[in-house]
């Protein structure tokens, strides 16, 4: 494998397999990245045969059909948050053979605030966190730039759209309900090219890329139709809620900010589902946020005030959902006066 990696504003980045070219794929980076950024990603896809072009930010719709046109094999495009609607919109004539979209920014998302909460929205990967760290070329607080508006509908390609989980800018819930067939990464946050799981999204996408290349994949198996005993599930409590009850739970006794890192090792919870979750609690005025090397979370008010009926609104947005009717109204009814009448301290461990 070849690479060649100009600093930011100058050539594209590329990487050339050593052997036999299976197809090109053309990156279009999202807010604030350059070229340099996909070292990893684009070495990856050399190795398992795919010439891997990334244009820096500034490239035109033109040179970006260029690189296309030149490239070996089947063609892709491939863009990460704002280049992910670049890629969309170029599609349309350019006419890639295939589509690929990560971290599409679409929905109403949180943007981060300063240097921790905007690394810790992107991406969960330690190693990631260091490049983008060390990077004089990154440019932070990017995140916070307009965007163009989406295309109506997507071209006549074989399209995958990948997207992460736990996703703070960009709600997983609004790409879902645009593309009828979304590759979610669970726990994952926005650069989920680059995110910790990394690994999985790069087996998902080679697996595409060989079907639109070579016409590779599996067939279906059969539709069984054993019918599957149901397990009953009266009452269902989300890792959401488990983890913000966790979280607030090491806060109880703290009397100086505790860092969500902290916090996620502890008590044993994801840290890019902490973050989203502590922002939630932050809203519902729950908890407190401090900026800064001695920064972290803190109780909002005395925890004894604080009811465990508090935490569910904040998380969950209702205490229950239930179907109408007298009898089911009075399970509600119940269930939120078990809740309003436990605080917080009853987690204290």
């Amino acid at each position: 494998m070849t690479a060649t990696v100009p600093r930011r504003g100058q050539a594209p980045a590329v990487f050339t397999p050593t052997a036999a070219v299976r197809g090109t794929v053309v990156v279009l980076v999202g807010r604030g990245e350059h070229p340099g950024i996909y070292t990893r990603f684009g070495t990856r896809l050399a190795f398992d045969g795919y010439t891997v072009v990334v244009p820096p930010a500034e490239a035109s719709d033109a040179e970006i059909g260029d690189a296309l046109a030149a490239g070996e094999g089947a063609r892709v495009l491939l863009g990460s948050d704002a280049g992910a609607l670049r890629a969309w919109s170029v599609a349309a004539t350019t006419r890639p053979d295939a589509l690929v979209l990560a971290g599409v920014p679409l929905g109403e998302g949180d943007v981060p605030g300063d240097h921790d909460a905007e690394i810790a929205a992107r991406t969960a990967c330690p190693i990631h966190r260091q490049v983008l760290d060390a990077d004089p070329d990154f440019r932070w607080g990017a995140l916070t730039g307009a965007l163009p508006e989406p295309p109506q509908t997507l071209p006549d390609v074989p399209t995958l759209v990948l997207h992460g989980e736990a996703d703070p800018i960009a709600p997983v819930a609004a790409v879902t309900a645009r593309f009828a067939d979304v590759a979610v990464v669970r726990d994952g946050v926005h650069d989920v090219l680059n995110d910790q799981f990394h690994r999985i999204v790069a087996a998902r996408l080679v697996t595409f890329l060989e079907g639109v290349a070579k016409g590779a994949g599996f067939v279906e198996p059969a539709a069984r139709e054993t019918t599957k005993a149901r397990k009953a599930a009266p009452l269902h409590v989300s890792a959401r809620l488990d983890y913000a009850l966790r979280a607030i739970a090491e806060l109880i006794d703290a009397d100086t900010p505790i860092r969500c890192e902290n916090v996620a090792r502890s008590r044993e919870i994801p840290l890019n589902s902490l973050v989203n979750i502590m922002i939630q609690l932050r809203k519902a005025g729950l908890v407190t946020s401090r900026r800064g090397c001695e920064g972290g979370y803190l109780l909002a008010r005395d925890a004894a005030s604080i009811t465990l009926a508090d935490v569910v609104r904040a998380t969950e947005g209702a205490i229950a959902t239930v179907p109408d009717g007298v009898l089911w109204a009075g399970l509600e009814q119940s269930v939120r006066q078990y809740l309003e009448e436990r605080s917080v301290l009853e987690l204290r461990s």
